[in-house]
């Protein structure tokens, strides 16, 4: 006599199967919005790092070497920062080192989620 169907082992070994496929694909997206979300919040940082950057040469023009702290709102965040301008060898420049941290935190806690440098020149002012 010719059976018909699947018997119990065949259903329950394709069910595992299924089963093991389905976790790695609901862990495979699980990863993927992390990452998403690892990729935004470096972007923000940025962001806040670029614009304290571009701050800094506007209304200061020729910063004097020092250290700030400070935080900054992006995208509905605290963004805490600090901003270290220090003097080159050339003369009429001075390097700015901004780096960004969650705001959770104290500054000291951790360490920055971005660093970013940029350069300040006196001759843009003198000119």
């Amino acid at each position: 006599m010719k059976s018909r169907g699947f018997t119990l082992l065949e259903v329950m070994v394709a069910l595992a199967i299924l089963a093991i496929a389905l976790a790695a694909s609901v862990r495979s997206v699980g990863e993927q919005a992390r990452a998403r979300d690892l990729l935004r919040d470096d972007s923000y940082a940025r962001w806040v790092a670029a614009n304290l950057i571009a701050e800094t040469r506007i209304s200061e023009g020729f910063p004097l070497p020092g250290t700030r702290e400070g935080q900054s709102r992006m995208a509905d965040r605290i963004w805490r920062w600090r901003l270290i301008v220090s003097d080159t060898p050339e003369g009429d420049m001075r390097r700015l080192d901004a780096e960004v941290y969650d705001g959770d935190e104290p500054i000291d806690a951790r360490s920055p989620r971005v660093r970013l440098s940029g350069f300040a020149s006196g001759r843009d002012r003198r000119e």
